[in-house]
This record gives structure tokens, sequence and C-alpha cells, in this order.
């Protein structure tokens, strides 16, 4: 894996694709929650946590996994540790921390598409108490679409990366960790493919566009973490959290992909976010353990959007330009306790959540009258959709959970949990008319789930599976109905299993298969707009694989191979019947494809010393996962091709 997107390939359950048109940007999609929207009107149901600091935008979280200790994938509302807006889970980044050794490494790869990286890491003890780590990222290549229209390959690699990290061994008790990084990630345009045969017949391969527009990309992000980590005493520990976000989005892409593009959209987004949180933690008895704490977040954004639609490709082209500041500010209590009764513990805890949201809003447009030229101000006077606007709103939830933890043996773990969790509301940021304009409510959701983790035959064989089942009220879906951007809410049901077994055949020798299961539906009264399935909820996940790290000569060979499979799925939450009845069937489904991977190197000396030979989507299958379905045109996003390359990596 070398960015976030591609964990979404090695967890049950979890999709993730590229958000329209940007390849910085991922929408990350859990156990059939998640959003597509990037906007700061809403936020994302799936959080991103990079060294326990939250992300709140999608606009450039497709982090580079550069120098990363782990990855942790919590799946299922986490509504109370990790509460702000985690209702469908959490990926947590972890990076690596400075030490006393000294180590420097060179990696790189060359491969299909002029495509190229160079990595440099290091780490010193500046001092017998003060260390320090840095690494630096470069990737370039040409793009893999072919436009036929401007005559050349689009979506090229340009990104550029760094972080630096220092950690500080004040005391036996004291240790301090601070860590920056700075990305930029420019692009020509990840482009559409329309696929629906009606403006044009369909060029049979999703990456193939005839887009006129010559498209760009190009975001940015800054920020850093502050950790401060106190041992108070034997039982009672204390720990800070500081961390800071910047990140600037400036986007302008072709939703319809034709020679004169009907839907031309640009935006420019700029977020800036701080959060602090305080923890404490520790052994109030023998039996009763605990963690609390007090969680702060603030975030300011700045955005201009401009949409520019034309009927046909002789039509003028209608504009709506709209300017937006958003702020956020969120407060939050939160506690753990664990009582521990032999091989049984119970477990409760809780998060209270208060938020405040506000938000001013500018619309003009090449079209006259009210309906689309207005003001904050004239939002609330008039109201929209019978609905009185309020750009002022609060919100407040208390998210409980209850569980069971039971130590059946010392190699076997059952647990059993009720959690709730809940998305704050917002606006509907896209709308180009006063009257699809609406107040978003909050989405809230109960979670149980029943599970095991066993390791067997003196830890050869690690077996985890799940059951879960969640109830959703007021689960949020944007979609666009007569060329309009509106909103669409309904109540769901969710039930799924996962379950992921590895098992060590030889000392060298590593098998492993993944399963995930998915049947969702809306329950209730459900607005027909809304297609009868959940979005991106495909109903089987698998992936099986195995690995080698033989010992050979001076060092190890090392051979890897997985094959990843997904049952087709909806692309969209709209039912196109309703919203697009001029596009044929199943333009809105991806059709189930498998995906296979495949390596192998050499490593010696110590690990001194490693060369590679890899591809992803080996057999280059060809699918797509978005897509945008306006009218007449059904222009769908496209997933990787086949990269191939071959890589060294030297450590001095």
């Amino acid at each position: 894996m070398t960015d976030s997107k591609q964990i979404v390939f090695n967890v049950p359950n979890l999709t993730g694709n590229s958000n329209v048109g940007q390849s910085s940007a991922n929408s990350f999609f859990m156990r059939g929650i998640g959003t597509t929207e990037n906007l700061a009107t809403a936020d994302t149901s799936v959080g991103l946590y990079v060294d326990d600091v939250y992300i709140a935008r999608q606009g450039a979280n497709n982090f580079n996994l550069a120098d990363i200790e782990r990855i942790e994938v919590l799946r299922g509302p986490q509504g109370t540790l990790y509460g702000r807006n985690t209702n469908g889970g959490a990926i947590k980044i972890v990076t690596k921390k400075p030490t006393a050794d000294d180590e420097f490494a060179v990696r790189g790869s060359y491969g299909n598409h002029d495509r190229w990286d160079l990595r440099l890491s290091g780490n010193t003890a500046l001092t017998d108490s003060l260390y320090a780590r840095a690494n630096f990222l470069t990737q370039q290549g040409d793009g893999y679409i072919r436009n036929t229209t401007l005559g050349k390959d689009v979506n090229d690699l340009d990104y550029m990366g760094g972080r630096i990290a220092l950690r500080q061994i004040a005391s036996d008790a004291v240790e301090i960790n601070l860590a920056i990084d700075y990305s930029r990630d420019r692009t020509n345009g990840n482009y559409a493919s329309d696929i629906g045969g009606v403006l044009r017949p369909s060029t049979g391969n999703v990456r193939t566009a005839v887009s006129g527009l010559d498209a760009r990309g190009d975001a940015k992000t800054f920020g850093g973490a502050l950790h401060v980590d106190w041992t108070m005493s034997d039982a009672l520990a204390f720990k800070s959290i500081t961390g800071y976000r910047s990140t600037d989005q400036d986007l302008n892409i072709d939703l319809s992909d034709q020679p004169v593009p009907l839907y031309n959209l640009l935006q420019v987004q700029e977020s800036d976010q701080i959060s602090q949180e305080f923890q404490l933690s520790g052994d109030l008895t023998e039996r009763l353990n605990f963690v609390g704490g007090v969680y702060y977040f603030d975030e300011s954004s700045d955005v201009t959007i401009s949409d520019r639609i034309r009927a046909t490709p002789a039509a003028a082209q209608n504009r709506w330009n709209k300017v937006y500041t958003v702020d956020v500010e969120s407060y939050a209590v939160f506690g753990q306790l664990e009582y521990t009764l032999g091989p049984v513990t119970l477990v409760g805890a809780a998060r209270y959540t208060w938020e405040d949201r506000s938000f001013d809003v500018v619309q003009t447009s090449t079209l006259p009258g009210p309906l689309f030229n207005y003001t904050t101000a004239d939002l609330i006077a008039r109201g929209a959709a019978g609905q009185a606007i309020d750009p002022e709103r609060e919100f407040s939830k208390f998210t409980p959970k209850l569980g069971v933890n039971w130590q059946v043996t010392d190699d076997l773990f059952a647990y059993a949990s009720y959690t709730k969790g809940f998305r704050s509301g917002g606006w509907t940021g896209r709308a180009l008319r006063s009257d699809q304009f609406v107040n978003v409510d909050p989405e809230n959701v109960e979670s149980w789930e029943l599970g095991a983790k066993a390791t067997l035959l003196n830890g050869r064989i690690r077996w985890n599976t799940s059951l879960f089942t969640m109830d959703y009220t007021d689960l949020f879906n944007t979609l666009t109905v007569a060329g309009v951007y509106t909103v669409a809410t309904a109540d769901a049901k969710i039930e799924g299993a996962e379950t992921e077994f590895t098992v060590r055949a030889t000392p060298w020798l590593d098998l492993f298969v993944n399963l995930g299961y998915l049947d969702t539906k809306y329950e209730g009264a459900k607005p027909v707009n809304l297609a009868d399935e959940l979005q991106r909820a495909p109903q089987l996940q698998a992936k099986a694989g195995f690995s080698v790290d033989y010992p050979l000569a001076n060092g190890s060979l090392l051979v890897n191979a997985d094959a990843f499979y997904t049952d087709k799925y909806l692309v969209t939450p709209a039912n196109l019947a309703i919203t697009a009845p001029l596009l044929p069937p199943g333009v809105d489904t991806t059709g189930d494809f498998t995906i296979v991977n495949a390596s192998v190197g050499y490593r010696w000396n110590e690990g001194k010393y490693d060369v590679s030979a890899s591809c992803t989507n080996c057999f280059d299958e060809n699918y797509f996962e978005g897509g945008t379905y306006i009218g007449s045109y059904a222009a769908v996003w496209t997933g990787a091709p086949r990269f191939y390359k071959v890589g060294f990596g030297v450590k001095f």
C-alpha cells in the first residue's frame, strides 16, 4: 500500500474511491456508510485520523504512506473515544516516532506510464534525550486516461510531500512528540467517461474521455500534531493531543465528458482547523480502570463554487457562482469504565457532544430572479422547500456504549457491544436554486455487534469474526434531480458479517483470506428519488493471498500475491428511473470485478538492501468506482489500471 486509498482493498466491508475528479481526495464507505460530499457544509461519516488528530475535509485526505508505523481500521460507530462524526467508523494512520538510532534510507521505483518515485527518510539522536526523524517523497508520471479531443493522456501524477518529527524524553515520566507535514498533489484532471450513450455513442472504454476541457486539480495540506504523555504514577496517566490542519483545494473539472462541456465545475475551498484533546486514564481499583477526557474542535472554511451548465453544446452557458463561509465549533466530554470479573470485563462508555455550525452564502447567476440570485438573508426571509433556513445551527448528542468482553481462554476472546453514533447536520451546499437549499438533520445510528478473536495451533492461526446490525435514522444522501443538486434522507437498516483468517503454513509462508457480507435496505417511507439499495455497499467482498519470506543465500526471497473480489454495487444513491429516465439501466452499477496484485523481491545483507518487481491490477481489470448522472449523461470515474514497476531500497 502506498496511499490511504489502497487501504480499502485490505479491509472487509470497506470501499473507497477518489472523490469526483480529485486524486487527492478519498471518499470512504464503511459497512455501507459514507459520503461523497466534500464541501464544508457537510461532514464525513468515516473519520480519518493522523496521529490521533481528526482530519475534517476530504479535499486532501489521500495521505501517502511513506513512513507509517501502522494503520488501524475501527469498523462501526466510534461514538465514545473517537466520537466526532465517526458514525460509520474510523481510520487511524499512525506515523513512526523518532528513536535514538542513526538511520538513513533511500527507496525508489520506476514503472509504466513513465511513473517514478523517490523516498528519503532519516533518523538521528540530536542529544541523549532529543531525537529527530524526517522523510521526503516525490512521485511523478504520465496519465493513464486518453483524451481523444485534447489528443493527450490525462490524469498525470505530480506529488510532493514531507514530514519532520521531534521526540523529547523530558524525564522518566514525560514524553513529548511534535510532528509537522506538508504535501501538494497536482494533476491535469481525473477525467470521467460518459457511458450513457444518449448524447453520443459510448467509447466502450472508461479510460477514454472526449471532454474538451483542459481540467486541473491542485490540493495542498499542511498540519501537525503535538503529543504530551505524562505518567503521573503507576496508576494514573495524562495525555494532551494538539492538532492543526490547513487544506487548500483548487478544482476545475468536466462532469459531463462532452467535446463541448455541458457541466463545468470550478471549486476553491480553503479550510483551517485546530483541535485540542486532554485524556486522563488509569486504575481506580485492581478491577476498575478508566479513561476520560475533553475535546475541542474549531474549523473555518472559505468556499467559492462556479457551476457552468449548457443544455446543449450549441446553447449559451449559464453560470451559478456561490461564495460560502462555514464555521464550526465542537466540544465534547467522554469517558469509559472497564470492570473486570475474572475472565469477563464489563464496558460502559459515553460521549456528550455540543456543536455550533454557521454559514453565510451569496449566489449570483446569469439567470434572472430571486430563485437563482440570493443571500443568506434572502434564504432566512423566504425559506426554501417549505423549510425555514437556519444559518446558525446547534447540535448536541449523548452517544453511549455498553459492552461485554470475555477472555474465554488465553487463545479465545469474545465480545458483544451496543453503540450509538451520530453525524452532525448541515446544509445542501451545492443547491443551484434557493428552493432547493435546505437544512440537513443529523444522522443517528444504533449498532449491535458480536465477535470473536481466536489464536489457534500455538499462534499459527489467527481468526477474527464479527456479526453486526445497524439502524440508521435520517441517513443523508446528495443527488441530482432535473439538473439540480438536492438532498434526500431516509431510515436504513444494515446487517452484515466479517471474517479474517490468517495461517502460518510454514516458517516462511503465510496464507490469508478475508470476507465481508452486507445486506442493506431503506426502511419506512423513502423518497422516490432514492434507489432501493444503499450506494457503495457491495453484498460480498473477498480477498485471498499468500506471502513468502524464504531464507536464501545472504538474504530472503520475498513473494506476495493476492486477489481482491467485490460484488457489484451502486455508485449513486439516486433512482435513475426517476432522476435521469433517459439513461439506460445499469450505468449506475459497477458490475463485479477482481483485482490481482503480485510482487517478487530479494532482501539481503541484514535487510540493508532490497530489489523488487511488482504489479497492481495485474490483469488490467477495467472498472469504474464513481459517477455523475445528470439528465442525459452518465460520466463515470475509472478505477486504477495495471501498474507495474521495479524498485530498490538501501538503508545506511
